[in-house]
């Protein structure tokens, strides 16, 4: 059986993996990338529910619009953007991404 430290810390930057898993996108095929931002983007939400008052970090650089507007299309590659950027309500943004990212992901089986 497991424990919860529930003392344990947690990264300030819920984000860091959503964000590096974006930074791949141009090495990516379409449903796996859509996997992979998925499961970042539930381990974003998931750290932030670890830590409600720690807020995302600041990204360090732009993401990589262009490369995920190809890969997703306009409408989605936008909002994945967005996230990147984080910024106020990051977390209701990212959930509203499960359902999409999920459904291109199984596109590709």
């Amino acid at each position: 059986m497991r424990s919860v430290e529930h003392n344990g810390s947690v990264s300030t930057d819920a984000l860091r993996p959503f964000r590096e898993t974006v930074d791949a996108v141009g090495a990516a095929e379409r449903a796996a990338f859509a996997r992979a931002a998925r499961n970042a983007v539930a381990g974003a939400i998931l750290a932030a529910a670890l830590a409600p008052d720690a807020p995302a970090g600041r990204p360090e650089r732009e993401p990589p619009e262009a490369e995920i507007r190809e890969l997703l299309g306009p409408e989605l590659g936008a909002e994945l953007a967005a996230l990147y950027r984080g910024g106020d309500d990051w977390t209701s943004r990212a959930i509203d991404l499960l359902e999409p990212l999920n459904e291109l992901a199984h596109a590709g089986r």
